[in-house]
């Protein structure tokens, strides 16, 4: 006897969810509330089991693919699908004219979008959790470079402002950098500085260019234009504050690689992904993240490389009608995954000669920046699904031969 299938929809929020429940006969079967506490899961699992005791037969639709309840549907055995909330409310238009809005309707629209377009759309399944915690760490670790960027790019705006001669000084990213700011941070302590004690700070911080100490000397001893007192005074105080922060971010991008390339050594398709010229230590964890394992007996997120292209927006798409047609970017996609291929097809024009062939070769053909790096992005993809499917290596050389083979135009002077 087939079993019976139910379709539920979860409008969730912080403190409570609402939930309707219908089947294929498209009745509401129930409708109601939960806190968000485990007495409201435990309600929820009591109002399933009074229309379907086999978690395998309940699917639920819901509008986040994380958090706590998203963790409790499917540890619980039920099949879950996140599904886009623009999705939702292009299939609410379809029944609602009115444009009514609530969170009821709006648990209903989720459970009859499952029911009538399930084909549409693919179930959550969890990654095994080496990688999982692999991609929550390469994501935070993005979050805190970009912080990173942004507190140097304020700390260069406030130099400007009172301390402009100490950016002529050292790599702005560098330690020494921060200490020296630290140690001197506005022109009065750095006007008392005696060459001895500078010496002694070059000394002390290994500084890798010994035929730069005299010029560097020279450019604290050369005049420049001074700020008043006021913007001075807060000058020195907020360029302290930025350093405090600066240095803490540092030291805790330094233990996010670590904690990284730990997980990366223990899983088979490093060696396969780290092969690809460019992808590098910062790459390398974010695609084999993005892809999970290739073994035969676990779940592939992926089945073509088509299905990346997509996802990371590397594909246009294309609008059509009678003789009118536009191709234009792809907006809707996974906007990390997209910056992950744009940084690794930027990388790769320096390590890899068929890539530089190709960007110079569109360059000179008018293409803008972020388009060649798009489309070349793509064909990474292809080789990204090659050796991470077949658990190969790349080889530079035997791609150019292919491609030397296919006469492909901007190959052919390689």
């Amino acid at each position: 006897m087939e079993q019976k299938l139910i379709y539920l929809g979860i409008d969730w929020a912080d403190d409570h969810h609402d939930i309707v429940i219908t089947d294929d006969s498209a009745k509401t079967l129930n409708q109601f509330q939960i806190d968000h506490t485990p007495d409201g899961f435990a309600l929820l699992h009591a109002n399933i089991a009074n229309y379907q005791k086999s978690p395998a037969d309940v699917l639920i639709a819901i509008e986040t693919n994380r958090g706590l309840l998203v963790h409790e549907l499917i540890r619980t055995g039920y099949t879950v699908y996140a599904i886009n909330p623009k999705a939702v409310n292009r299939y609410k238009d379809r029944h609602v004219l009115s444009k009514a809005k609530s969170d009821i309707l709006d648990a209903q629209a989720l459970a009859h979008l499952l029911r009538t377009d399930r084909h549409r759309f693919k179930a959550l399944v969890p990654l095994p959790e080496d990688y999982r915690l692999l991609d929550r760490f390469c994501g935070d670790l993005r979050k805190l470079i970009d912080e990173k960027s942004r507190i140097v790019n304020q700390t260069i705006s406030c130099l400007k402002e009172f301390y402009p001669k100490a950016l002529e000084l050292f790599s702005l990213n560098s330690q020494i950098f921060i200490d020296f700011l630290k140690a001197f941070p506005d022109h009065d302590t750095l006007r008392a500085c005696k060459k001895k004690t500078f010496l002694a700070f070059i000394k002390k911080h290994r500084y890798p260019y010994p035929g730069k100490i005299k010029e560097l000397w020279e450019t604290i001893q050369s005049s420049t234009l001074q700020a008043d007192t006021v913007t001075a005074r807060a000058g020195k105080l907020r360029l302290l504050m930025l350093l405090d922060q600066l240095e803490n971010l540092k030291i805790h991008c330094t233990h996010y690689e670590q904690e990284i390339q730990k997980i990366l050594d223990t899983l088979p398709e490093s060696n396969s992904i780290q092969s690809l010229p460019g992808v590098g230590d910062r790459l390398a964890p974010e695609l084999v993240a993005a892809l999970g394992p290739n073994g035969k007996d676990t779940h592939h997120r992926f089945h073509s490389a088509e299905e990346i292209a997509k996802l990371s927006g590397c594909v246009p798409i294309v609008k059509q009608s009678g003789k009118w047609e536009k191709v234009s970017i792809r907006h809707a996609c996974v906007r990390s995954l997209r910056r992950t291929f744009h940084d690794w097809a930027f990388t790769s024009l320096k390590s890899s000669t068929w890539a530089r062939a190709y960007y110079d070769y569109h360059k000179a053909r008018n293409q803008s920046h972020f388009t060649i790096l798009r489309n070349l992005g793509k064909k990474w993809i292809k080789i990204l699904f090659a050796v991470w499917s077949k658990g190969t290596t790349y080889h530079e050389a035997l791609h150019i031969q292919n491609l030397k083979a296919r006469n492909i135009p901007w190959a052919m002077a390689l």
